[in-house]
């Protein structure tokens, strides 16, 4: 899960929406985690949210971003992106449900589409400098293609264009009517507003840190005080504002907190969960903390006392799988992985970890087993480049060379490697039986990138 983990598949190059013309002079690198678990618990609580709203929950994109300043957004989109950092700092489910709630905001708004046409009348340099240029400042900084951090202020200094000036405005405007419609949001599903503005006083109080650097007009969001008093006054209005966080969402925001911690902040994890501390969270950080720092017989009784008194919780099947699998010992985190997929069959995250742990084997039945998991995965996970390097290979020691070359093209083309693609997609074409959908998709690879314009 963590930067050293298996679960970040690779680096992303992902450019915000806001910067599509402008792919080819940068892009956002993201570092992406993926996680079975906090990404369920994320979308139980903004569900009600999207719902709300008027969105199908299928459609909206759940990316974690491992990153330890406090920021989200929305880009590509129906895809929220929240930073660990983020998530880490919020101290109650409430408070999380209420930055979701504002980025549904902005999805429900249309505002991406919109700022399209504003960013038109600007030049590239001026967009470069409004939103790449600057350092990341909480909560401001590259958000729906909005500016952040420290901006020209002394002598010399180059003028803000007018152009400019009137984006950042109407971004301002944006985030105001993502609030509102959070507020709105928030009020549908019952739901307390005094998390928001909780969070945004913890927002505050960071920002503060920034505050020489900052020139007021380059931001993106309205000043930080006026959206606590906003959010202060919806709560003394509302007939939810007292609405306490349900015990279950406070045991799955415990859970997801400790187990952000245990994966990024090993040592310190084992100073903040101490071992006098029996609750479930604190053993669950300590025993990924353990892991983590190659503590690994200790890691494992630790996961396996919880095991012992939860043993159908599919994630501490999973953790203990990726114990050991990560430790040389893929045959012994089979089992593992498979009670995990069995608890949770419609969890394709797991059954790409279940495969990867059966291929390692090198057992033709474990391959085959291998590739009818990865074959189910692709239904919900095409876009994850692991399940196709792990296709390519299963189907390899299968011998089955028309798929491989198939696994191989859509591998290619998530790299935007397009010959490569082209060549893999005419192989796989020239293989598979005519009519199938495996030769059909092949036949749509070509396509696809004989449509697209050559750079």
């Amino acid at each position: 899960m963590p930067a050293v983990s298996k679960r970040i598949f690779a680096l992303f190059c992902i450019a915000l929406v806001a910067l599509a013309p402008l792919r080819a002079a940068q892009a956002q690198r993201l570092n992406l985690i993926r996680d079975a678990e906090i990404e369920n618990t994320i979308r139980v609580f903004v569900t009600p949210i999207w719902k709300a709203a008027g969105l199908d929950p299928n459609g909206v994109e759940i990316m974690i971003v491992q990153d330890g300043s406090l920021n989200a957004f929305v880009a590509g989109g129906q895809r929220i992106f929240i930073n660990t950092g983020l998530i880490m700092r919020t101290e109650r489910p409430n408070q999380l449900i209420g930055v979701l709630a504002h980025e549904t905001g902005h999805i429900a708004g249309g505002h991406l589409a919109r700022q399209q046409e504003e960013l038109r009348n600007l030049t590239t340099m001026q967009i470069l400098e409004a939103i790449l240029g600057a350092g990341a400042m909480a909560g401001g900084a590259v958000s729906r293609g909005g500016a952040g951090g420290p901006g020209p202020t002394g002598p010399g200094s180059t003028p803000v264009p007018g152009s400019l000036l009137s984006f950042l405005k109407y971004t301002q405007t944006q985030e105001s009517s993502a609030d509102q419609a959070a507020i709105t949001f928030l009020d549908r599903t019952h739901q307390s507003p005094k998390g928001t503005a909780e969070f945004l006083k913890l927002l505050q109080q960071q920002e503060r840190m920034y505050m020489g650097q900052q020139i007021p007009y380059l931001r993106t969001h309205p000043l930080t005080q006026d959206r606590i008093t906003s959010f202060e006054e919806a709560a003394a209005h509302s007939p939810y504002a007292n609405t306490p966080d349900t015990p279950q969402f406070l045991d799955m925001h415990h859970r997801m907190v400790a187990k952000l911690y245990g994966f990024i902040a090993p040592e310190a994890t084992l100073q903040r969960f101490s071992e006098a501390d029996r609750s479930v969270p604190a053993r669950y950080a300590r025993a990924i903390a353990l892991y983590r720092k190659a503590a690994l017989g200790s890691a494992l009784l630790t996961i396996d006392g919880l095991l012992k008194e939860y043993p159908n919780d599919p994630y501490f099947h999973e953790l203990r799988g990726q114990m050991l699998f990560e430790n040389g010992r893929a045959a012994e985190s089979i089992a593992s992985y498979r009670r995990a997929v069995q608890l949770l069959p419609g969890v394709a995250i797991l059954k790409i970890d279940y495969a990867r742990a059966l291929l390692e084997t090198d057992k033709p039945d474990n391959d085959r087993e291998a590739v009818r998991n990865l074959e189910m995965a692709s239904q919900t996970e095409m876009g994850s480049f692991e399940l196709w390097r792990l296709m390519a290979s299963g189907y390899a020691k299968l011998n089955n060379p028309g798929m491989t070359s198939l696994a191989r093209a859509e591998m290619a083309i998530l790299r935007g490697q397009r010959a490569e693609a082209q060549s893999h997609a005419a192989t796989a074409e020239r293989t598979l039986q005519p009519g199938t959908p495996a030769w059909q998709r092949a036949q749509d690879i070509k396509a696809y990138i004989n449509s697209r314009p050559r750079k």
